[in-house]
């Protein structure tokens, strides 16, 4: 909201300039003489530099919200990225994200989104955080999908990490399956010795030919 309020505040100052050209301000009996295009001009482009960032991430949540219903297989399924703001009042601020099976929503903590789309970008640096986050998509679409046990989502959702990753936009399947096995061995393995609340994602039936492995086509360790 702040971005949005900088954005409109700037272009209003910009339109004020303009409007002034041909009204009289009050208390004058002639509009200004010369309207200032210098000043019009920054003031816009300041107005757009503010609105950039949340119609980025506007645009980021459709097309996640996209590739969740087809990963999910939910038409009810959607996503929002949660601002600083959002986070801190998010009753579930500690977790990276967390979604709602009855109403398919999706919510990525703050800053979990902008290192998505930063992986995307560039996801052969496979960045912890960058791999972690398509593993958060895949996990939390799980859940729409209707499962509710962290162990069985977590495994579910590793196994489906190859092929959200090429809906995500990762047209390399040797590169999507990577970043799943980064996760797998990097990241998955460890919550068995972290155990505590990290631990309940984890199953040591969660491997190939154990009673966690769907045996799909596109798994991820196939």
């Amino acid at each position: 909201m702040l971005w949005w309020a900088l954005s409109i505040f700037f272009f209003w100052l910009g339109l004020r300039e303009i409007y002034y050209g041909f009204i009289p301000r009050a208390g004058f009996d002639s509009p200004n003489d010369v309207i200032s295009k210098p000043y019009v001009l920054t003031t816009f482009v300041i107005a757009a530099a503010f609105a950039y960032m949340p119609l980025r991430y506007w645009a980021f949540e459709r097309f996640l919200t996209e590739k969740a219903i087809i990963l999910s297989e939910s038409s009810k399924a959607h996503v929002h990225c949660n601002t600083v703001f959002d986070t801190m009042f998010d009753r579930q601020v500690f977790a990276a994200g967390h979604a709602q099976i009855e109403t398919g929503r999706i919510v990525f903590q703050h800053p979990w989104c902008g290192r998505l789309m930063d992986h995307l970008d560039h996801p052969e640096k496979m960045t912890r955080e960058g791999v972690f986050s398509i593993q958060i998509f895949a996990h939390e679409a799980m859940h729409i999908r209707g499962e509710r046990d962290e162990a069985k989502t977590d495994c579910q959702a590793i196994q489906r990490y190859a092929r959200a990753a090429q809906l995500l936009g990762i047209t390399s399947t040797t590169l999507a399956k990577e970043n799943g096995m980064f996760y797998y061995t990097q990241g998955y393995q460890d919550r068995a010795a972290i155990g505590g609340m990290t631990g309940q994602y984890y199953s040591d039936q969660c491997a190939p030919g154990k009673a966690l492995d769907e045996k799909l086509p596109d798994s991820t360790w196939n």
